[in-house]
């Protein structure tokens, strides 16, 4: 049907009241004191301006300015030029490391023991090594499946240290700026928890200015200790995505784009890298780069001591990878030096337990925190950041950090099962965790699952100790050793030689459980591994089979722990041993506590 003059155009009557509203504006204006139009002029000139700044909407519906992240992703290219590793950059020490030093083999000596690496090796490593493609063949055909990068989460990294060698912590930090993408890397926190070398002072201060802001530096007055250190790190990231890195690696290309994919794809998945190791001594990466479905066939594991370790994959993870090595492992705990999230979701989460003190089982008790309370933690295969592991760590704590830490954990996550916790660690019943309220209450709001469900849904495989046992706890000798008790003497698994070592009352490689239904003699630090009596001067542990025969052992009345052969466990002062039983004291062992009537 065709308009009238009765029933103008709405577009005519739009454009004609804009004209006369137009009209109206510059009668206005013109009419004005001068003041009053130079101050319009400039409220017009500062709303034109605005309106040109050029904004870009991103995935996570955050609202960057793109002049400010053109400008970042610039510096960083910038950086990626500098350090290019074709240039070998080395850094310059003068004024901190005598360079002639008359005894050299003296002088080494005392910059390992600062270090408890080859700081001499470290300081003559270029800061812009490069390292192989540590990547698989398998996981770089599944680069392809990944989120574009452009839809990726940015990523800060958070190294925190405590009196650092500068070689190597420098070299951490231009590792992750040559191996990270551009556009990726919003900026590198440095927590300085109390250092007291001079190179970790000004010198620091000095070397820092070259990242022009890419690199911050944040220092602690006081020791703080990992825990507040790494919270420290993740207030003062601007990333998506927090990376908690130990001050002492190397990344290699293509580390952080499997690990932001699986983070993209799900916000509650906390991801670690595969870490091989750099010699201590030569500073050479110890290469694996096996395509085989046996690579990377670990993850992570615990014992009743809360002390982590390294397992072999189980059978239904081997199952589900279907020998995929380039396939991410479901790991029930974090070795915790090294490990990415979600930076909102991790203070969602309760980032760390503010409580403990220094360092020791927040890795646990974030690890059981994760998969109690709705995530998943994984080992990515494909990303690859190696390590250098130290010979043994170069400072130590005047507390009990250690009970205090584990206790805090037991008593907030275990539930029931923290009983095996304290038996296996008596003195921690003692010791003063501090409160605990707040960890609690944290678990109730989140709405965590119970231990139980975690050991049967995400760690079916981890032994449980017997209630049902002869006896438990130390076994002290009652003969000529008789302070001396069996203990791992260090080796928690197998082929570990057992012997005796002096008995010090804290449980651990000293406490051993004797089955009632098995009669096999379990160690605490790992409760799949049997004492087993390969030859008469040979007792060592072994996987624990239940077929009795080596690992059958029975105890009576006067403390003799005899084989099924009837022969006696007795000593040779250093090491275990089996012989015939002679009635001897040094045959004879005294438990910590027997709990059933026992035979003559």
């Amino acid at each position: 049907m065709g308009t009238s003059d009765s029933n103008p155009d709405p577009l005519d009557s739009l454009k004609l009241n804009l004209l006369n509203l137009k009209v109206k504006s510059v009668i206005w204006y013109s009419k004005r004191p001068t003041l009053v139009k130079v101050s319009v002029l400039i409220i017009f000139v500062i709303c034109f301006i605005v309106s040109n700044v050029r904004i870009t909407i991103v995935r996570s519906g955050t609202v960057r300015q793109t002049s400010e992240e053109d400008d970042r992703v610039a510096k960083v290219q910038r950086l990626k030029r500098l350090f290019d590793p074709s240039s070998p950059v080395l850094l310059d020490l003068s004024g901190i490391r005598d360079s002639n030093p008359p005894d050299l083999e003296e002088y080494k000596k005392q910059l390992f023991k600062e270090n408890m690496f080859n700081t001499w090796q470290s300081d003559r490593t270029p800061l812009n090594r490069a390292h192989p493609d540590m990547r698989t063949r398998r996981c770089k055909a599944r680069a392809p499946t990944y989120v574009p990068v452009s839809s990726m989460p940015t990523v800060s990294v958070v190294f925190i240290f405590v009196d650092e060698c500068l070689s190597v912590l420098l070299r951490s930090v231009v590792s992750i700026i040559n191996t990270t993408p551009a556009e990726l890397l919003k900026d590198i926190i440095l927590v300085d928890d109390a250092s007291q070398k001079v190179e970790n002072g000004a010198r620091l201060d000095e070397e820092i200015l070259v990242f022009d802001g890419i690199v911050k530096l944040v220092r602690h007055q006081e020791r703080s200790g990992l825990m507040i250190a790494r919270t420290t790190g993740a207030q003062h990231a601007t990333g998506e995505v927090v990376v908690f890195l130990d001050s002492h690696i190397e990344a290699t290309e293509g580390w952080v784009e499997p690990i932001l994919d699986r983070i993209a794809k799900n916000k509650k998945t906390v991801v670690q890298p595969n870490i091989p190791a750099i010699d201590f001594n030569s500073f050479d990466l110890i290469m694996d780069v096996e395509d085989g479905p046996s690579a990377h066939a670990v993850m992570g594991g615990f014992s009743w001591d809360m002390v982590f370790r390294w397992k072999s994959l189980p059978e239904r993870e081997v199952r589900r990878r279907r020998g995929d090595n380039s396939m991410e492992v479901r790991s029930p705990t974090m070795a915790g030096g090294l490990f990415a999230m979600n930076r909102e979701y991790f203070f969602e989460l309760g980032a760390y337990d503010l409580g403990m003190d220094i360092w020791g089982s927040e890795n646990l008790e974030i690890s059981f925190r994760i998969w109690m309370c709705g995530g998943v933690l994984e080992i990515n295969t494909c990303s690859t950041i190696a390590h250098v592991y130290r010979q043994t760590f170069p400072y130590s704590s005047k507390k009990d950090v250690g009970h205090k830490n584990a206790k805090r954990l037991a008593e907030v996550w275990l539930d029931e099962y923290k009983d095996f916790f304290y038996q296996i660690s008596p003195p921690a019943r003692e010791v003063d965790m501090g409160d605990i309220s707040q960890r609690v209450e944290l678990r109730r709001n989140l709405q965590c699952k119970s231990f139980k469900w975690f050991l049967e849904n995400v760690y079916p495989e981890m032994e449980v100790p017997s209630r049902d046992y002869t006896a438990h706890g130390e076994i002290r000798n009652m003969g000529r050793q008789k302070n001396r008790c069996v203990d791992n003497l260090g080796g928690w698994k197998p082929p570990s030689r057992i012997g005796l070592y002096s008995c010090h009352g804290q449980g651990g490689s000293q406490y051993w459980q004797m089955d009632r239904k098995t009669n096999e003699l379990k160690q605490s630090q790992n409760y799949e591994y049997c004492l087993d009596a390969v030859s008469s001067d040979q007792i060592q542990l072994a996987a624990c089979h239940g077929q009795g025969g080596n690992q059958h052992w029975t105890l009576n009345k006067i403390g003799e722990i005899k084989t099924s052969s009837g022969q006696c466990l007795g000593h040779d002062s250093t090491f275990l041993n089996i012989g015939p039983c002679t009635g001897s004291a040094d045959q004879r062992w005294q438990w910590g506590f027997v709990f059933v009537t026992l035979a003559e």
